[in-house]
């Protein structure tokens, strides 16, 4: 066998060992979360905390924030590491993701060396905290989000330190499932530590991790290689996330993205401080949703290991709410690293337009249910605890319409939602509706995926409700002049009557349910792509006949009139679309010295009479829509005499817009005001 053949064996076999660990997980895991679910990763890291391999459905969100903790725990114990010993981390300043998600390590030696690690990271249904299931749009500390583990040896030359396991688990909810899963992971991680050994032997040790180092490197060299055929430059891109779950004022995310030969630097300065709601995240996504964008664009056919991200730097100053420090809770930290993602699809689709993409559903969507879980004994008793995740709509390309209530590719292999079987038998609820959420895709010539309705209905006394989303103010963006997707919507139907469970919208800290009441879950469509005006009036047809969109929706946005017969009336298509395009407010760039910012708020300003037709106030959240296949801009209103009919962007929202000054773009309202 050649060199290059022997690469590929070692290769495919790192891949089988997580392959199996995956297996392994999903086949003994206690938590429907985990083995119906899905949200677990694993992975194998080398001695000093590098990705060696992952799986092709693990989830990036997990797998890629490893080398963080791994360097962590290596940096806590360094030569204390034995073999026998295991650890866990969960500590989201240190390279945790949120608590939820509990990693272990387990070492393997080779001739009495360390040579790498095994890594498994699951999502615990619960980890203590002031609402079952831990995630909570309402929290003000992380000590309101549960156990925080920092680098912890768990078991010490092969001596279990129960006492340390027991304060754990016994402080957290149905503790028996928690119990279970630190099983699973530990049988998972020896399993592939035997593995791992088998595979020393086959191909001798040191040679073995020489083809590992060299694997590495090999990734990194065709990571140069396609960054390097990116057109050298600065990209801007900023977005918002709702709020954090207390103040209303917005958090602006902002990036300039810089490719320079055979590098990319992303700096994420200027995004707003860390917050005292749950939309934060540590140091290790800023990293991971860089390289989950790159990686994804540039190189998606190669497996995944450490030499993909080290041609990639990042800025990311401590303090933000996107590089939080102690005591900012990060439960919401894949809200955080959804907005990340999205001003890397912003900004490294400005060079490369098409690689441009719509706007996803904005983070996770938590949704826990729970309350008293009647009429079981045992190990059982005590409380129920749903733990929803809905997926929306995937944004639309240049090519391409975007899919319904499906992961995206920053997510892995989540399912789409818990079964409906195992949500009943396990819980005293009735799902009553499960569908696509009509009039949620994002319009554009093509259009993003629906979002998703799902109606839940609670059959016992005593449960509460805890959300924690985005994208419930500010909807998913279009781009290149295409309109955003439906925003998430998280209501309580009590009695008939549609209640709101919180004041700020996405995010709920133990609503009390009653008996009787229907949550109602209504996740995001992705944004589109291009003009509605441009879409082949037979797409939107179908789209009408398939229940994806209404026929006034279809006439309002598209253009697309319907005769009696429910065909596409062309005579009267032509004429709407005309008179459609006739009235699009649009205006004329002009480049100002520097970007109003009010707050954390872009102020976009404009004359009483523009404010007056686009049907705006004060405070009233917009958006600037440009052709040339950027993001749509987003601002507040305001209004004063401007003495004439230009907006006046600085160089960051010009540059946001991939625009130049004389450029027009058309405004739009999004009907969300500023409190």
């Amino acid at each position: 066998m050649n060199e290059l053949g022997r690469l590929e064996l070692i290769r495919e076999s790192l891949v089988a060992v997580v392959n199996e660990m995956r297996a392994n997980v999903i086949r003994s895991s206690y938590s429907s979360i985990i083995y119906e679910g899905h949200d677990f990763s694993c992975g194998l890291v080398t001695a000093d905390g590098r990705l060696i391999a992952q799986g092709e459905a693990d989830n990036p969100i997990h797998i890629f924030a490893v080398p963080y903790s791994t360097a962590e725990i290596v940096k806590t114990f360094a030569d204390d590491i034995h073999k026998g010993d295991i650890f866990l981390h969960n500590d989201p300043y240190t390279g945790g993701t949120h608590l939820n998600d509990i990693l272990m390590l387990f070492p393997v030696f080779h001739d009495n060396k360390l040579a790498m690690f095994t890594a498994t990271r699951c999502h615990w249904g619960d980890v203590g905290g002031m609402t079952p299931g831990s995630l909570s749009g309402r929290v003000k500390e992380i000590y309101q989000e549960g156990m925080r583990i920092e680098p912890t040896r768990i078991c010490e030359r092969g001596r279990m330190n129960d006492a340390f396991l027991n304060l754990l688990i016994n402080n957290m909810r149905i503790s028996h499932e928690r119990r279970g899963d630190f099983n699973t992971m530990l049988g998972t991680s020896r399993k592939a530590a035997e593995q791992i050994e088998r595979l020393f032997k086959r191909f001798g040790g040191t040679a073995f991790l020489d083809a590992v180092e060299e694997l590495i490197a090999r990734s990194e060299a065709v990571a140069r290689q396609r960054i390097a055929m990116i057109p050298d430059g600065s990209y801007q891109a900023e977005g918002y996330l709702d709020s954090d779950g207390h103040n209303p004022e917005p958090l602006l995310g902002r990036l300039k993205l810089t490719v320079d030969g055979d590098k990319l630097i992303a700096d994420f300065s200027g995004s707003s401080p860390q917050t005292s709601g749950p939309t934060n995240v540590g140091p290790a996504m800023a990293l991971n949703a860089v390289a989950t964008v790159v990686k994804s664009y540039l190189d998606p056919e190669t497996p995944v290991n450490h030499g993909s991200f080290n041609p990639i730097e990042i800025i990311n100053p401590p303090g933000s709410f996107l590089n939080a420090t102690l005591p900012a809770p990060c439960g919401g930290m894949a809200e955080c690293r959804a907005i990340m993602a999205a001003l890397m699809v912003s900004a490294l689709g400005q060079a490369l337009p098409e690689k441009l993409v719509g706007d996803l559903k904005g983070g996770a969507n938590h949704v826990y249910m729970s309350g008293p879980q009647t009429g079981i004994v045992g190990d059982n008793a005590g409380i129920f605890l749903l733990y929803e995740y809905p997926a929306g709509g995937t944004g639309a390309t240049a090519a391409a319409d975007g899919n319904h209530v499906v992961r995206a590719f920053p997510e892995g292999d989540f399912n789409v939602v818990q079964a409906a079987e195992i949500a009943e038998m396990q819980c005293p609820v009735r799902i009553e509706h499960y569908g696509l959420r009509k009039d949620s895709a994002g319009d554009g010539e093509f259009r993003g995926g629906c979002g998703m309705r799902r109606d839940i209905r609670i059959l016992g006394d005593g449960a509460s409700l805890s959300v924690l989303g985005d994208h419930a103010i500010i909807p998913p963006f279009g781009v290149a002049g295409a309109h955003s997707g439906a925003k998430n919507r998280f209501t309580v139907i009590r009695d008939g009557e549609v209640i709101q469970p919180s004041p700020v919208p996405g995010k709920v800290g133990g609503f009390p349910l009653r008996k009787g009441d229907i949550v109602r879950l209504e996740s995001s469509g992705g944004g589109g792509y291009g003009d509605p005006l441009a879409r082949d009036p037979l797409r939107v047809e179908r789209d009408v006949h398939l229940g994806y969109l209404g026929k006034e929706r279809a006439k309002e946005r598209y253009g697309v009139v319907f005769d009696d017969h429910g065909a596409v009336d062309k005579t009267a298509t032509q004429a709407k679309r005309e008179r459609n395009h006739a009235n699009r407010l649009t205006l004329p760039i002009s480049l100002a010295k520097e970007d109003e910012i009010d707050g954390t708020r872009r102020r976009i300003t404009l004359s009483q009479a523009t404010a007056q037709i686009l049907g705006v106030s004060n405070g009233d959240l917009i958006e600037l829509c440009h052709l040339s296949g950027a993001a749509a801009l987003r601002g507040w209103v305001h209004i004063e005499d401007t003495g004439g009919d230009a907006l006046h962007l600085g160089p960051l929202g010009i540059s946001a817009l991939a625009a130049a000054p004389g450029d027009t773009v058309e405004l739009r309202a999004l009907n969300a005001r500023a409190s």
